[in-house]
């Protein structure tokens, strides 16, 4: 029978408070878990002393002890026609119209293995997605830039007509 991390940790656990309660009666919690640190099977372990709990707060606890890994949670899987779709707008949207056609193929290629697929695609075509994000904030900013000038015109335009009221006011 092969020992996990944590049957090994328990069995650790289980020996230090034996040998505590045989002959130390004095010994604290903080003893213990000092004479764990190094025993077999207690590298993976993460010990928490009282004042590390008070100091969490209910979201990190729960991360901390439900298993889940650091509160990291694995995405779900994607249906082949999600993946397909997003490949397709992928390539579409970075000007890569002639790949779309090979899209099925990749897909069969990288099967199990999507999102490295896609993390691969991102590394690729680095240089791609940063132009054409430059190109987009280009656009943007020459938009914003139009804008203000059109809001300016308007501006000149009232104040204009405001002053010429108000020279026929004054006639």
């Amino acid at each position: 029978m092969q020992k996990t991390p944590t049957r090994c940790a328990l069995l650790c656990l289980l020996v230090a408070f034996s040998s505590a309660a045989d002959g130390d009666k004095d010994g604290s919690i903080d003893d213990l878990l000092k004479n764990m640190k190094g025993m077999p099977g207690m590298e993976g372990i993460k010990m928490f002393t009282a004042d590390d709990l008070k100091n969490m707060n209910p979201d990190q606890m729960g991360n901390m002890f439900s298993g889940g890994g650091g509160g990291r949670q694995r995405p779900k899987r994607q249906t082949r026609s999600q993946y397909r779709r997003r490949l397709v707008n992928f390539y579409e949207t970075y000007g890569l119209h002639d790949k779309v056609a090979g899209v099925d193929a990749a897909l069969d290629k990288w099967k199990g293995r999507e999102e490295k697929m896609f993390d691969v695609l991102n590394k690729k075509y680095a240089d791609v997605i940063s132009a054409h994000y430059a190109a987009e904030t280009a656009k943007w900013e020459a938009e914003d830039a139009e804008r203000a000038a059109e809001e300016q015109a308007a501006r000149t335009t009232e104040e204009e007509m405001d002053a010429a009221f108000q020279t026929k006011q004054e006639l």
